[in-house]
């Protein structure tokens, strides 16, 4: 049998998913690949289709697509599910070892192996990361020669395990057939469950597939001995709507512990309509889908969301918050270092999702942590960049004071770099002024030694070096994630509310420092943080873990010009919400040599209350021209407090 790779797995999902054709340029744009690429995928397609006497649908100019009944297509996502459809990577290999040792009591390499089509070598080798995964969880992972290997730990923990792994859609029909050979005696008790609740309640579930096999789970754990006893946490009084579940769900299970657990759950899978599963409306109405959509709505108070472009990365994006309501309703934490990067990467559309959310969760009875909200952050942030895209285009002039020949030689060169920005010239540094005067331009690149206030100039030698196409690469970039910036700051300014900020609303003033001089932006950082140090607002610990982030995910804490925002995570060392302004001498360059930025300005930012936190507000008047100049000329605290926007 034909086994695809992951990719190939996932390109072939989608085909199944859509009736329209699809262009190989779109698949690569999807997969993050080039087109020859997908055309090298989609070979491998067709073979593994013509086993079943599938075969991909061509249009000249409108692409491919599967012309198969939705019958067919069915068959085709189910077979995609067994783990001998294709080549499985090593993290899916480690979630197979996972649920097979949180289902059953005691597992071999062996057992795995054959499931995953591998050699128990190949097991072997990653089974560290799967130790791991059950201690970051609260188990012990034991390994007996010659038996097999099994958890050992709290049962409450290796539940919310399974949980974790059955709640990832990428992973869900890979695991399933592993939980559902533990659970199959309890399926229909599961199922009477769920409908006795849906009639008894008078609501419906998302899902019910995998609610049912979750709650199969549940009742087979307890049917062998593994219950959740009562104690201290489940003799506390219940919310009235809890109570209406609880009296339906304890018929089903042992303790009051077991009930409130199996609560959990259902009240995670709780669509927010009334009238059951039979007449649930086709547009899947429910709490992820409401709350995914007031997100996308304030993202298009900043700028219009182009949702029919959009329509896959919305319908992921719905799909990932359920996910993260299942998560934050169950104690299941997401694991890795992701989100840090998130926060430090995106840090305006971060702090915008953050404050969005807190209004938010009041409302539906979650709480989502800080590494939910970095990861709901990133679908915005995804959204926000692709309707922004040609708002943002840079605006480029080049400037040469060679002749026309030479000066268009060398915009050849660089039109591979330009290729998404508006390109204005070639002029003599004579008539640029003119110029500037009847047009806006981000950025200048020219050959001579030419300045223009206000505007970036970017110099680069006339035969075009390495070196200078480096250069000019990265200041396309700085000056498109500048514009970017701006654009979203001004856009939310514009949203929000009329009152005027002033940074003496946002700032103690015994937290600006003003006329420092100082070598190096770790320095900078340091002196920064003083004053929050000095008055126990933070640990030396969250200096530290902000100068890691810049030195691991670079300057795009720079989000204003000549102003970097700095911040740790909230657990990094910070007792409240403070800020902490320093104003330089002398611009230095900030972050890892190479990529550096030029600023004057470092704000130390420590965010312990989201919906408290005034990083928007505060680069919003940090990024006006008028603040920009009074750096320049800053003497004393009472000029930066007297800033506004």
């Amino acid at each position: 049998m034909i086994q695809l790779t992951e990719r190939q797995h996932a390109c072939l999902r989608y085909l199944c998913q859509r009736t329209e054709f699809v262009t190989v340029e779109t698949l690569a744009c999807n997969f993050e690949v080039s087109p020859r690429t997908i055309r090298a995928d989609l070979g491998a397609i067709e073979a593994y289709l013509s086993a079943s006497d599938v075969t991909l649908s061509r249009s000249a100019g409108r692409g491919i697509r599967l012309d198969v009944a939705p019958t067919v297509r069915a068959s085709i996502v189910a077979s995609l599910g067994k783990a001998d459809s294709r080549v499985l990577s090593s993290a899916e290999r480690n979630a197979v070892a996972e649920m097979m040792l949180v289902c059953y009591p005691v597992v071999t390499f062996l057992a795995i192996a054959d499931y995953c089509g591998v050699s128990k070598q190949t097991v072997s080798a990653r089974f560290a990361d799967v130790d791991a995964f059950f201690s970051s969880n609260g188990l012990r992972l034991v390994r007996e020669p010659g038996v097999g290997s099994r958890v050992e730990g709290p049962e409450i923990d290796r539940r919310r395990c399974f949980l974790g792994l059955t709640s990832d859609d990428s992973l869900y029909d890979l695991l399933a057939p592993i939980a559902s050979s533990v659970a199959a005696s309890h399926i229909e008790e599961a199922t009477n469950l769920v409908k006795q609740v849906e009639l008894a309640c008078d609501i419906g579930f998302a899902n019910s597939e995998r609610l049912q096999l979750a709650i199969a789970f549940m009742l087979s754990r307890a049917a062998s001995g593994c219950v959740l006893e009562d104690g201290r946490d489940t003799t506390t009084d219940v919310d009235r709507e809890m109570q209406d579940y609880l009296v339906q769900v304890q018929p089903f299970v042992p303790t009051k512990a077991e009930a409130i657990f199996l609560v959990s759950i259902l009240l995670s899978q709780r669509l927010s309509v009334t009238g059951g599963s039979d007449s649930l409306p086709t547009g899947r109405d429910d709490e992820a889908e409401d709350i995914s959509r007031l997100l996308i709505d304030a993202l298009g108070e900043i700028h219009e969301v182009d949702e029919a472009s959009l329509e896959h990365v919305i319908s992921g994006f719905t799909r990932h918050v359920r996910a993260a309501l299942y998560r934050s309703r169950n104690g299941i934490k997401i694991q890795g270092e992701v989100p840090v990067q998130i926060t430090s990467s995106i840090p305006l559309l971060y702090d915008f999702t953050r404050k969005q959310l807190a209004g938010i969760e009041g409302r539906y009875g979650v709480m989502f942590d800080e590494n939910e909200v970095a990861y709901i952050a990133m679908y915005l942030d995804a959204i926000y960049e692709t309707s922004v895209r040609e708002a943002v285009a840079l605006n480029v002039l080049f400037v040469c004071s060679f002749g026309l020949a030479s000066s268009s030689i060398l915009m050849t060169r660089l039109s591979h770099i330009l290729v998404d920005c508006n390109v204005f010239g070639p002029l003599s540094a004579e008539g640029v002024g003119e110029f500037l005067t009847r047009n806006d331009i981000d950025l200048i690149v020219s050959t001579s030694g030419f300045s223009y206030p206000d505007v970036p100039v970017l110099e680069v030698d006339p035969i075009l070096s390495q070196a200078s196409l480096d250069a000019v690469k990265q200041g396309i970039s700085n000056a498109s994630y500048q514009k970017l910036c701006s654009g979203f700051l001004s856009a939310y300014s514009l949203s929000g509310d009329s009152s005027r900020h002033y940074v003496r609303d946002l700032v103690d003033p015994t937290a600006v420092q003003v006329g420092v001089s100082c070598m190096s932006w770790h320095e900078a950082i340091r002196l920064a943080a003083c004053p929050l140090l000095r008055y126990g607002l933070i640990d030396k610990h969250y200096v530290d873990q902000m100068i890691a982030a810049v030195e691991n995910y670079g300057p795009y804490m720079v989000l204003t010009p000549g102003v970097a925002y700095v911040h740790a995570g909230v657990d990094d060392g910070i007792k409240r919400n403070c800020i902490a302004v320093l104003v330089l001498n002398e611009p230095i360059d900030f972050g890892p040599s190479g990529e550096s930025k030029r600023i004057r300005v470092i704000v130390v930012l420590g965010v312990r209350d989201k919906e408290q936190s005034e990083l928007l507000n505060l680069a919003s008047i940090f990024e006006r021209g008028e603040s920009i100049r009074a750096f320049e000329r800053c003497t004393d605290v009472e000029s930066i407090l007297a800033l506004h926007d």
